[in-house]
């Protein structure tokens, strides 16, 4: 992968966020960018990128850990590679932080055709075209990952109703039964989209429906003029998405410290 594409990333990606709401806020403090969303998690806080080295890193990350402990806020700090100083996730862990997943960053030039996918005959995948659509889709979240999944559906709810062009949801139909679901977050003013969810019901895998939904939202994101998507792969789609194109920009790890767990 080009280094402009990770020159890009960072820029536009990295340092320059959009908050989704009024629910959400970005602080760039210090040299410190981090985002504050409407609940104490890790998922809905984090650094986002640091001006940090070797002589400063270890002070920023006491800073941080004490902004937001303050506010009883579990946070999440993301490494890539490149990411200085070389040993960043060494020092958060000793600063009380965990690895929480290793990811990779994966990326895709949505003008590169892909390879065909064709869906069961009987599976239909419709975008949702209002709010309410967002249940069926949440259902397939809640059933794959056995967790309950009404903060996100909330979340989407209010993300679908404010920036309706931003956000773009497909589901998988079996006749009524939602099988499959996932959603495409257009980064504005950015060359980036980003994919998410990509969940699919345990007794439909291996039947095209993930690579259907991923050709639907590249598809949707080269009619829009967006010229790259991302995501950050686990171990069972990371495989998947490289046979059909995508390239690796960096491995991830999601570092998350937790206010309970004290420094």
């Amino acid at each position: 992968m080009s280094p402009d594409i990770w020159n890009r990333f960072e820029q536009q990606v990295r340092k320059r966020l959009t908050p989704i709401d009024a629910s959400w806020r970005v602080e760039q403090v210090n040299g410190v960018i981090r985002a504050l969303g409407p609940s104490p998690s890790p998922f809905d806080n984090s650094v986002c990128w640091a001006r940090v080295d070797d002589t400063n890193a270890d002070s920023v990350i006491r800073d941080q850990v004490s902004y937001f402990r303050d506010l009883g806020r579990a946070f999440m700090w993301k490494v890539y590679t490149g990411d200085a100083p070389a040993d960043l996730e060494a020092r958060l862990l000793r600063a009380g932080f965990e690895v929480q997943a290793r990811v990779t960053l994966v990326i895709l030039d949505t003008m590169r055709p892909l390879p065909a996918v064709r869906l069961p005959p009987e599976v239909e995948l419709r975008r949702v075209e209002d709010p309410s659509g967002l249940v069926p889709a949440m259902d397939v979240q809640r059933e794959v990952w056995k967790q309950d999944c009404q903060w996100l559906l909330d979340a989407l709810t209010v993300e679908m109703k404010t920036q309706p062009d931003v956000l773009s949801v497909f589901v998988g139909w079996a006749g009524s039964r939602p099988v499959c679901s996932s959603w495409l977050r257009i980064e504005p003013g950015t060359s980036f989209a980003s994919l998410w969810g990509g969940s699919v019901l345990a007794d439909w895998r291996g039947r095209g429906l993930y690579r259907a939904m991923v050709d639907a939202r590249a598809r949707e994101a080269r009619q829009r003029d967006v010229p790259y998507l991302f995501v950050e792969a686990g171990d069972m789609s990371r495989p998947i998405l490289e046979r059909i194109g995508f390239q690796v920009l960096s491995p991830v790890s999601k570092c998350v410290y937790r206010e309970a767990q004290g420094p």
